[in-house]
């Protein structure tokens, strides 16, 4: 990965800008994509595929154009090849042939079921997805758990909220709490950078300047979560942009001896370095025994009770 362009268009250079349009359309030349800029949206072309996304989606210019494949397969593309991301819609995904409304880019299925590598929840088990975006994943874990469980879905995002309650309603996950805040290091109104998109974040751990709106959201502690589900959840997705940190750095009193098993996203840079290494090492201060892997295509790190 040419870490090079992923600097220039996380900066605070603008999407208009000739500078920015030339530097991504000479990277998606040297991987064999067409870049274009449209009223309001960026084209990636492949032969006849085609792939949009948002003017204010540029900062996810190169991995639409390092993986193009990935992204143009996940869902159905309309009548005439494309596959927009550009606005929230309706997309059907492939594998699954599931419906959802996804306010951006999709979420991946594939990526979803790596989650599942140490413990796939069970028929009325207690799970939390922190970072529930559009529910994609939440279906997943909601599905898992069955009737006689409980999916307690977190996510501060007013768009991807949108989307995220739209799809609990439609697909009839009767078994799911949606929860407007962010679980975080502290409770209490934190910066966010809102954009609907999956890299929507605390100002306080984003690696760049957010390409939406900065807003106030409520924000509580792990501790805070499983009073409010009223109990310790068996298995915790784990999604939320570097303040994985946070979260568990603040909860290692909570953690510890506790049935809970992890999988977290870990793909996030903060201070310079992706989060896996420090994830490790904080887990492992609680007593767990913890894996990464980077196998799906981004860094992923999984933890569970430490065996005796």
């Amino acid at each position: 990965m040419i870490q090079s362009l992923r600097r220039f268009v996380t900066s605070r250079l603008r999407p208009e800008g000739l500078l920015t349009q030339t530097a991504i359309r000479a990277y998606g030349l040297s991987r064999s994509v067409d870049v274009s800029f449209g009223a309001g949206f960026i084209c990636f072309k492949r032969a006849d595929r085609e792939i949009r996304i948002s003017t204010a989606g540029f900062p996810y210019a190169q991995d639409m154009i390092l993986h193009f494949d990935i992204y143009y397969g996940a869902v159905f593309p309309d009548e005439h090849g494309i596959v927009d991301y550009s606005t929230p819609r309706i997309h059907r995904y492939k594998k699954s042939g599931i419906e959802f409304r996804l306010p951006s880019i999709a979420e991946e299925e594939e990526a979803i079921e790596s989650y599942f590598r140490w413990y796939k929840p069970l028929p009325g088990d207690l799970v939390f997805d922190l970072g529930a975006h559009a529910g994609v994943s939440t279906y997943a874990l909601s599905q898992a758990v069955g009737p006689q469980g409980r999916v307690f879905a977190f996510e501060p995002d007013p768009i991807a909220w949108e989307s995220l309650t739209y799809n609990i309603e439609a697909l009839g996950m009767r078994n799911v709490v949606p929860v407007r805040k962010a679980v975080a290091g502290k409770v209490g109104q934190l910066t966010f950078q809102s954009e609907g998109s999956l890299g929507s974040a605390l100002s306080s751990v984003a690696s760049r300047a957010g390409t939406g709106g900065t807003m106030l959201v409520d924000a509580i502690t792990l501790s805070d979560a499983c009073a409010l589900a009223g109990g310790k959840p068996v298995f915790i997705k784990m999604d939320i942009e570097g303040a994985e940190l946070e979260v568990i750095e603040s909860s290692l009193d909570l953690l510890r001896g506790a049935p809970m098993h992890f999988a977290v996203d870990t793909n996030h840079n903060v201070g310079g370095e992706l989060t896996h290494g420090r994830m490790e090492a904080l887990f492992s201060k609680a007593g767990f025994e913890t894996m990464s892997s980077a196998e799906s295509g981004f860094m992923t790190t999984w933890a569970r009770p430490g065996r005796s």
